[in-house]
């Protein structure tokens, strides 16, 4: 023990046991260390990319809604120019059957 001078004593439930028990080491007190190492050094690293990934979820929700947006002005403008088309086929038609009298 010449280079682990602090010696303590906890009690913590079974879940956690087991926890740390996966960890990578050949002893408990490796194992112990590896975990708050781990939790330590690459949180922070981890929450960070969180934060981004999140970012662009909310960029990507939001090119999303533009381009339903724009999809639904679109589909309005053909549904006007579909009954324009249609009213304008009645009307040459209706010509046509005129010039035929």
């Amino acid at each position: 023990m010449a280079g682990k001078p602090n010696i303590r004593s906890i009690r913590f439930s079974d879940e956690l046991a087991e926890l740390i028990d996966r960890q990578v080491g050949n002893t408990f007190t490796e194992k112990f260390e590896n975990l708050v190492t781990r939790c330590v050094w690459e949180l922070p690293q981890k929450e960070a990319e969180l934060e981004g990934l999140n970012k662009e979820l909310e960029r990507l929700r939001q090119e999303i809604d533009e381009r339903q947006e724009k999809l639904r002005h679109l589909k309005s403008i053909t549904f006007d120019l579909c009954a324009k088309v249609y009213r304008m086929g009645e009307i040459v038609d209706k010509e046509i059957k005129n010039w035929k009298v």
